[in-house]
């Protein structure tokens, strides 16, 4: 089961590339149930992408929310 910090993380990824540390416990949880992509992209920082898991997942608490 995903923390709220975790759900809040799979919320914030939606559907676009974001920046965000890819070494955060979140996204590393949401890494290792294989809801979120790592991308390196430069040595800034790395993009972040969500999987078809993910995006279904997201998409499934979207309408139990009503929306």
């Amino acid at each position: 089961m995903l923390s709220h910090h975790e759900l809040a993380t799979l919320m914030l990824l939606g559907d676009t590339d974001k920046r965000l540390e890819a070494f955060d416990p979140d996204v590393l949880t949401l890494h290792h149930y294989e809801l979120v992509e790592i991308r390196q992209r430069d040595p800034q920082g790395s993009t972040l992408r969500l999987t078809r898991q993910g995006r279904e997942l997201l998409e499934r608490l979207r309408m139990g929310a009503g929306g």
